[in-house]
């Protein structure tokens, strides 16, 4: 009886671990998305809004 409560412990042990990398990999997954996302927009512009450029012409 103790060697299957020591297999269920070794078990539940590996699957705790299991989970806790997979939370790992999600959650740098995340991190790494956000910061692409963030300077997705950076780089030149199309337009500069509303300046037409020289007044008076």
């Amino acid at each position: 009886m103790t060697k299957s409560t020591d297999d269920l412990k070794q078990q539940q042990q590996r699957e705790d671990q299991q989970a806790q990398e997979q939370a790992n990999r999600s959650r740098e997954a995340a991190e790494e998305n956000e910061v692409a996302g963030r300077h997705k927009g950076d780089g030149p512009k199309d337009h500069q809004g509303a300046d037409k450029g020289p007044r008076g012409q």
